[in-house]
């Protein structure tokens, strides 16, 4: 018996193994692949986007390590559950004669995988997951519209690795805490006039990458037998970048400012990714049907500024060490969700989340039109045995956003549409 015992737990941590392994290469092909990942919408777990990421006050099954990692206490046993989503942006600008231009087609793909285990505890849990935490980049404007000189393409993409522990202080008390890692990287191009030397646009590009560490605490009140709170805490994150800015097709007449047609420079600059406070409360009015309600405040207001830190200068061109203003407001978010258990094996799920905005007008362009946004989701879950499998769609509408700045004098309207699922499996 003894023996045999030994081989089940032996054969459980081999898998526990293998699961963080493949959550690993997950990572590498996500930071390190020609294409890069970049999501539009912050989505990490199926089951909790089709309640409109309202998840705080549930955070019952493997994505609790981003929603609320206390709710991991409720996770027993050892669980994988991960999956991908496909999304597309599309915004629209009009200046004050009339004229349109839209954003071009494209389709971005960023996965998620969680990994929990209690390796035999009865109060802990243990876990580690792999996700996008900010998804909120990626714009392609025309090379040759309206927004040229100011924007062709904004890219920005975040991924986090985040190990994770949880402990059932109490039977009805539960708290976790984790370390981040977050990796980031951006990608911007647009075009410079050079119409005063009577020469066609130049083409600048810069591309830069970094890291940075943080940690996550949640907790997890139960209030009687169908009532949960969640508090959850995600902490600012500093990125040093380093990258390249690259200038190409420079007019003949400027050429020996940068001592030929093209030049290039490695560029640094820092970033304080925000801090994010969330509380939610779940009720169970029934034994099929869930509730949930979240608040959360994002704290962009890390973004105050931007030093560009330019090696090879340039100044009779413009091109030197600057401070950027960026002055962004924080942002809060309210978010309802629900599912429904139609039978044992079928659940239906919807949400809604409201997103206000975090960028002001004095620095609104066409790399990141903010506005207020309106989300709403639908899902399906299914189960069987030891296998979940979740599906959703989401779509998300922003106000229309009227500016009038020294960068840009115009309206902007952007939507997003998000389709993903995730399959859980329970060894």
């Amino acid at each position: 018996m003894n023996l045999l015992l030994s081989s089940r737990n032996a054969m459980r941590h081999v898998s526990i193994l293998v699961l963080i392994g493949l959550l690993i290469v997950m990572t590498a092909v996500v930071i390190f692949s020609p294409q890069r990942v970049y999501a539009g919408g912050p989505i990490h777990g199926a089951r909790a986007a089709g309640m409109g990421t309202a998840f705080i006050g549930v955070a019952d099954d493997p994505s609790a390590i981003l929603h609320n990692p206390g709710g991991l206490a409720q996770v027993r046993g050892t669980r994988f559950y991960g999956g991908l989503s496909a999304l597309t942006i599309h915004s629209e600008f009009v200046d004050p004669q009339g004229r349109e231009e839209e954003t071009e087609f494209r389709i971005f793909t960023v996965p998620h995988g969680y990994v929990t285990s209690d390796l035999g505890f009865e109060t802990l849990i243990f876990g580690i997951g792999v996700y996008s935490p900010f998804g909120i980049g990626g714009r392609e404007w025309k090379k040759t519209g309206l927004t040229r000189y100011l924007s062709t393409k904004d890219m920005v993409g975040t991924v986090s690795v985040n190990p994770t522990v949880a402990w059932q202080a109490l039977p009805w008390l539960s708290v976790a805490a984790g370390i981040d890692y977050m990796h980031a990287f951006v990608e911007n191009e647009r075009r410079l006039d050079q119409s005063m030397v009577l020469y066609g646009d130049a083409r600048s590009r810069t591309e830069a990458d970094g890291g940075g560490w943080g940690y996550n605490l949640g907790v997890l009140i139960n209030v009687g037998n169908r009532i949960r709170v969640g508090l959850a805490y995600r902490s600012k994150i500093n990125v040093d970048f380093d990258g390249d800015l690259e200038i190409k097709n420079i007019a003949p007449g400027l050429q020996p400012l940068f001592s030929g047609a093209e030049f290039k420079s490695n560029v640094g600059t820092s970033s304080t990714f925000p801090d994010i406070i969330g509380g939610g409360i779940s009720w169970m009015p029934t034994e099929k049907l869930l509730l949930d309600f979240d608040l959360e405040v994002v704290r962009w207001s890390s973004f105050d500024r931007q030093f560009l830190n330019i090696k090879r200068e340039v100044p009779e061109a413009g091109i030197y060490d600057t401070t950027v203003p960026q002055d962004w407001d924080d942002s809060l978010q309210l978010k309802f969700g629900t599912e429904y258990w139609v039978s044992e094996n079928f659940a239906l799920r919807g949400g809604y989340a409201f997103i206000g905005q975090s960028v002001p007008e004095l620095t609104l362009g066409p790399g990141n039109p903010d506005a207020n946004q309106h989300n709403f989701s639908v899902g399906l879950g299914y189960r069987t045995g030891r296998w979940t499998i979740d599906a959703f769609y989401n779509a998300g509408f922003f106000e229309d956003r009227k500016v009038n700045n020294d960068i840009l004098t115009g309206d902007f309207d952007s939507q997003t549409h998000i389709i993903g699922s995730s399959i859980g499996y329970r060894f």
